[in-house]
């Protein structure tokens, strides 16, 4: 049975480690500060959206001193601005293979000096939700919407990729793979940033975007925006569905994202990580700008959406 370590214990982390545990698999944590005080006193609960009552889940649950031993998979589940400050420890851990379910607009340079091209895996979770109360609120995304994206920095589809796909499938994610992961993840930041900056834009949350006609305006220019960056400097959109945001035209969109907003996935799926992480989206924003500009573009929309 393949060994799982999850480093990082917040949304994402204890919803994959809980839900890969559950499916049997031998599964340690990692976690930090409040939260594992909290998880070695209570347990870990996860609750999906829409189910009645939370359920505890048995996981190991150690402290970065406490690591030993060595494990097939390693999914780090933190911000990407919190992953600079891991690296170090990370390096310590013996693992043929680091999955990181980080959003990364700038490539994977720093990792693979790090820990070797060979043990780098991008990737990037499809699911979201909240920590309320100790108790894990999520909810996983369709596969429609979101799979669970994996890929190898070499494009191929290799018997690892295909094990750990299948270990995802067994516990409940739906999972594509994806063979060009950078592009996979630079146009996700095209869509999830503007997505999360709406909400600081207006100020509250996804129900008060929803009703604010400026602001759901100015976050439809900034993605039709970035997505045109993407497609004309050659870096390309992936997956092709994407290419909706420069199909649709300006006020169909309106329609769409105004009702968008005004659900309980959104709030699930976009408002409360947007909440939570105000310093991951500045980092990822920032990081896009720093791309578009050295590729000679002005995000001009983009900037007024971000007060940049």
């Amino acid at each position: 049975m393949e060994t799982i370590l999850i480093f990082g214990a917040g949304v994402i982390g204890s919803t994959y480690g809980g839900l890969i545990a559950k499916s049997g698999y031998q599964v340690t944590m990692v976690a930090r500060n409040n939260r594992l005080d909290e998880l070695r006193s209570n347990g870990l609960y996860l609750k999906r959206v829409n189910q009645k009552f939370p359920e505890r889940v048995d996981v190991q649950v150690v402290d970065e001193t406490q690591l030993q031993g060595s494990f097939d998979y390693v999914i780090v589940a933190l911000r990407s601005d919190q992953v600079m400050a891991a690296l170090p420890t990370l390096s310590k851990i013996t693992s043929r293979c680091f999955v990181f379910m980080v959003n990364n607009a700038s490539g994977y340079d720093e990792w693979i000096e790090v820990l070797g091209v060979d043990r780098v895996l991008p990737a990037f979770p499809g699911a979201g939700g909240k920590i309320e109360n100790g108790i894990v609120h999520y909810e996983i995304v369709s596969k429609l919407i979101q799979p669970t994206t994996l890929g190898e920095l070499s494009g191929q589809i290799t018997p690892r990729l295909k094990e750990l796909g299948q270990i995802l499938k067994i516990s409940g994610f739906q999972v594509a793979f994806s063979k060009n992961m950078d592009t996979w993840q630079k146009s996700h930041v095209a869509m999830v940033a503007p997505m999360a900056f709406v909400i600081y834009y207006d100020g509250g949350n996804n129900y008060s975007a929803s009703r604010s006609k400026d602001a759901v305006r100015q976050m439809n220019l900034a993605l039709k925006e970035c997505f045109s960056f993407l497609k004309r400097s050659g870096i390309g959109i992936e997956p092709y569905k994407l290419h909706v945001f420069l199909c649709l035209p300006q006020f169909m969109l309106n329609i769409i994202m105004k009702f968008v907003y005004n659900t309980r996935w959104a709030e699930t799926v976009i408002s409360n990580h947007a909440l939570a992480a105000r310093e991951e989206m500045e980092k990822i924003c920032n990081d896009f700008l720093k791309l578009a500009h050295s590729k000679g573009y002005d995000l001009k929309e983009f900037k007024k959406l971000t007060n940049r």
